[in-house]
């Protein structure tokens, strides 16, 4: 079991997106970080409203990634060894497809980890890409 945790901040802007392709990154690295915990763990999402960007973060509290692996993390069919020793379940494919959709709506993606803290998986959207009645 994983527990949930949404922390929005107040007045987030609507975006202008592709919706399914969007909740298909969402959804991969949502379970990227469900693979990565232990059991009654908690995942936490955070959007923010920056002055050019919106930027969501997706924190685990798994076992984390060592420095040399996040450099190759979002590469197709890579999979990251866990401190453990053991290989975090996947084909390797979530993560880089997740890249794909987030680049391709004028964004970017990255990581950042502790080991055996956890790893917190961001994005960021241009506000260009947002929507008029992000300003209502």
């Amino acid at each position: 079991n994983v527990r949930f945790r949404f922390d929005p901040q107040d007045g987030l802007p609507r975006l202008r997106l592709d919706r399914d392709l969007m909740k298909q990154a969402l959804l991969n690295l949502v379970l990227n970080g469900c693979q990565a915990m232990p059991a009654g763990g908690e995942l936490s999402v955070v959007p923010r409203a920056l002055p050019n960007r919106l930027e969501l973060g997706i924190a685990d509290q798994g076992v984390g990634i060592s420095p040399e692996d996040l450099i190759p993390l979002f590469e197709k069919y890579f999979r990251v060894k866990a401190p453990t020793g053991y290989y975090v379940p996947g084909t390797g494919l979530g993560l880089p497809v997740a890249r794909a959709i987030v680049e391709a709506h004028g964004g970017r993606i990255w990581a950042e980890s502790k080991v055996r803290q956890g790893t917190t998986l961001y994005f960021s959207l241009p506000r260009a890409g947002l929507s008029a009645e992000a300003d209502e």
